[in-house]
């Protein structure tokens, strides 16, 4: 008989859920391409929460690392939605703290200013909070991270201190990626360790020993910003039908919007700025011209229209 554990004797606040695991599959598995790192993050995640070993830092501390628009934001964006709800991410962009003061302002000071880690635990004391492009911050950055997943604990500039003992903390970064760009028909295995070499060269043995190994994140293959782009296409024409807008797609607008949106080197973000422009300029032309904003978008030259 299955043991249903005594919830006054479970000495985590967050209890096993057996809906987890689906909450974790929906979410995490919406980041295309990546299957090694969304199948490893998810045993990773879900050995934290049912508290399968030790862990007395704080939630989580994980390193993604590889090409931009990849998917590593979005990654940790439904990370924190699958655990937390909505709006729990938090997000810092390293080329703002490249200066010894700018790194100190994230603690505020003693006249008042509470700076911005502690609006970041306002907004999330239970959440992810991702560090974007971590080899761009000042040296001293260091520091905070040694403090923050050794003890799980922060003390600002005014002597507040925060607990951090619910936190995901996530450090990105584009370390290595010149090396695997145009190789994502590589074994993984090869990608993994071409990138993981050139991150552990950048971090000192002490953040190496708390993070752990990266998670490496492929480059994006054709095939792949193909699939990301239909569903963003098809995510564009739900969120007209919201506004009372029918759209419909011709089979030949796919194919030209990723022709003119792929990029190697800088992920699926292009393709995703093309749809928008693209397609919005169709609809927003067609309500111009006093029509519904409804029907079918079709190719006309090096533009996309709007026709019923």
């Amino acid at each position: 008989m299955k043991r249903i554990p005594d919830p006054s004797k479970c000495p985590s606040a967050l209890l096993p859920d057996p809906l987890l695991r689906e909450r974790l599959r929906l979410h995490i598995r919406e980041v295309r391409g990546q299957a090694e790192v969304v199948e490893r993050l998810g045993q990773a995640v879900l050995r934290r929460e049912f508290q399968t070993t030790p862990n007395r830092g704080p939630r989580g501390a994980f390193i993604f690392a590889g090409p931009t628009g990849v998917g590593k934001t979005m990654l940790a964006r439904n990370l924190a939605a699958a655990l937390f709800g909505p709006n729990r991410l938090v997000r810092f962009d390293c080329s703002e703290f490249k200066t010894l003061a700018s790194y100190q302002a994230l603690f505020g000071d003693r006249s008042g200013d509470a700076g911005r880690l502690a609006q970041a635990f306002v907004q999330a004391s239970a959440g992810v909070w991702v560090f974007d492009e971590i080899e761009k911050a000042h040296g001293e950055m260091v520091n905070l991270f040694l403090q923050a997943v050794d003890a799980a604990r922060l003390t600002l500039a005014n002597g507040q201190t925060l607990d951090l003992s619910s936190i995901y903390f996530i450090l990105t970064t584009n370390l290595g990626s010149a090396a695997i760009l145009g190789r994502e028909h590589l074994p993984f295995a090869s990608l993994e360790a071409h990138v993981s070499r050139a991150v552990e060269r950048w971090l000192s043995p002490e953040l190496r020993g708390r993070f752990g190994r990266p998670f490496v994140f492929r480059p994006l293959s054709r095939e792949v910003q193909r699939e990301i782009a239909a569903g963003h296409l098809e995510a564009v024409v739900a969120w007209n039908a919201a506004q009372g807008r029918e759209i419909a797609i011709h089979p030949d607008v796919l194919p030209f919007l990723q022709h003119r949106g792929f990029s190697a080197r800088l992920g699926a973000r292009p393709v995703l700025q093309i749809i928008e422009e693209f397609v919005g300029n169709a609809i927003a032309n067609d309500l111009v011209e006093g029509g519904p904003g409804s029907g079918l978008i079709v190719m006309e030259g090096d533009q996309l229209k709007l026709t019923r």
